[in-house]
C-alpha cells in the first residue's frame, strides 16, 4: 500500500469510538491486574498505530510528537521485547512525551497512559493528516 498523505475525519473518530469502547469495556470491568492491564494497553497501542501504519513519515515529521511516540512504542513493543528503542531520525525527549519513557526502558502502558497518548495522537492526526474541509 502507497504511503497516505491524508485521512477522513470518519476514519479518525472510528479509531477514536474504538479506543473510548476498549477503555469503556476496561473501567466497567474493574481487573484490578496491573500485569494484565499493561499486557492489554501495550497492544491497543499497537493496534492504534496500526489504524494510520500508512500516514507518510515526511508528513508526522521528527520532533518526538504523539505521531512518532505511538510509532516508537508499537515498533518496541512487537520488535524489541518491549524495551523502548528509538527509531533513526526522530529527535527523541522524554520530557517532550505523553509517557516520558528513555530509551531502554520498559513500555508499560496502563490504561490511563493509554488515554492520554490516544488522545494526543489522535488530535496529532487530525492536525496533520485530516483536511478540515472534507
Amino acid at each position: 500500500m502507497p504511503g497516505r498523505s491524508s485521512y477522513t475525519a470518519d476514519e479518525v473518530e472510528a479509531c477514536r469510538a474504538n479506543a473510548d469502547a476498549l477503555l469503556a469495556a476496561w473501567e466497567a470491568n474493574d481487573v484490578d491486574d496491573t500485569t494484565l492491564e499493561n499486557l492489554v494497553f501495550a497492544q491497543a497501542v499497537v493496534a492504534l498505530d496500526a489504524w494510520f501504519a500508512h500516514r507518510l513519515r515526511t508528513l508526522e515529521g521528527t520532533g518526538g510528537n504523539p505521531m512518532n511516540e505511538v510509532r516508537v512504542l508499537a515498533d518496541s513493543i512487537v520488535g524489541n521485547d518491549g524495551r523502548l528503542r528509538l527509531a533513526d531520525g526522530i529527535r527523541w525527549a522524554p520530557e517532550r512525551t505523553v509517557l516520558r519513557l528513555a530509551a531502554g526502558d520498559e513500555v508499560l502502558v496502563s490504561a490511563d497512559d493509554y488515554e492520554r497518548l490516544a488522545g494526543s495522537y489522535l488530535a496529532a492526526i487530525e492536525a496533520t493528516y485530516v483536511d478540515p474541509a472534507s
